[in-house]
């Protein structure tokens, strides 16, 4: 029983918890995704920017 109460009380505080941190964040802020390159400011969209990565693939060689 009183294990019951203690799972009843860690739910309800990560409830709150939650209801907090999803009230704190901006609407556009989904999963922490940069629609914007950080180094040259383009719009990506979460992508990898065309400008600033490297265009050869060296297979770590």
């Amino acid at each position: 029983m009183v294990l019951l109460w203690i799972g009843i009380a860690v739910g309800i505080l990560l409830v709150i918890i939650l209801i907090v941190k999803a009230a704190k964040t901006h609407s556009l802020e989904v999963v922490g995704i940069d629609m914007f390159c950080r180094k040259c400011g383009i719009k990506t969209n979460g992508l990898k920017c065309p400008k600033c990565e490297k265009t050869s693939q060296s297979f770590g060689v």
